[in-house]
């Protein structure tokens, strides 16, 4: 049996992972964001560079004027992916703001920073790094809108068929908790333990890494997991502990 696969995420980072799921996987593939990205209009400093933890920000570079020739420090590898296609010249993070901090202090990056980020952020990476000796500012560029599961995703949710439950930030996964209770068998896959939500299913799964492609090989692991065993699938904890 296979199961329905329900990705939360926005767009348009939706429409990239159900792609990037259907080149190896067949099955059906809801999409239901529960966040919505807003523009707010903002003003940029002049700074040395900026910081985006992610590619939420750096898709408001060329709305808000920002200096690709300037370096830019990204969280992890996607972020650095979309920043590397927007112009800029990306130095990677291992995919955590807490480890985002770390790199910008190894390399002595020169200040003053801009923090390019959504109305909700976790890290308080301007204060941290401004806390440390390298000035940095929040410019918040963005707001993450709550949404409401859409008919098709309560369907499935409502069913009795298995539904595989994708979570890609903690505010997300708190989203998807409110919806409950469900009929359906559900199975939990998280980008980090912070991302896990405290709710009833048959299964959790973490990425072993806090990044796009750990997710999609613990939502691929868990499809093909849930196929082969006529609609049950054994919990798998396998990342770090992370901050989402």
């Amino acid at each position: 049996m296979k199961p329905i696969l329900l990705i939360t995420r926005p767009e348009p980072q939706a429409i990239l992972f159900c792609q990037q799921v259907n080149a190896v996987w067949d099955g059906e593939i809801i999409l239901s964001p529960l966040i919505g990205i807003t523009p707010i209009d903002a003003v940029v400093p002049k700074v040395a560079g900026y910081i985006f933890t992610s590619t939420n920000g750096v898709a408001q570079a060329g709305r808000l004027g920002l200096d690709v020739a300037r370096p830019a420090y990204c969280v992890g590898q996607s972020t650095a992916d979309a920043a590397k296609e927007a112009g800029f010249t990306p130095n990677v993070g291992p995919g955590t703001a807490a480890g985002l901090i770390d790199t910008i202090l190894q390399v002595t990056a020169k200040g003053p920073l801009a923090h390019i980020r959504g109305a909700h952020a976790r890290g308080d990476v301007a204060k941290t790094l401004s806390d440390k000796g390298i000035a940095c500012t929040d410019v918040v560029a963005y707001d993450q809108k709550p949404l409401p599961l859409n008919q098709q995703a309560h369907r499935a949710l409502s069913g009795t068929h298995p539904v595989v439950v994708t979570l890609f930030s903690p505010r997300t996964a708190a989203l998807f908790a409110k919806e409950a209770p469900f009929t359906a068998p559900v199975h939990l896959v998280a980008i980090s333990p912070s991302a896990m939500p405290n709710l009833a299913c048959l299964s959790q799964h973490v990425a072993a890494a806090p990044s796009g492609p750990a997710m999609l090989r613990a939502t691929l692991s868990c499809l093909t997991s849930i196929s082969n065993q006529s609609g049950q699938c054994t919990a798998n904890l396998e990342g770090p502990a992370q901050a989402g």
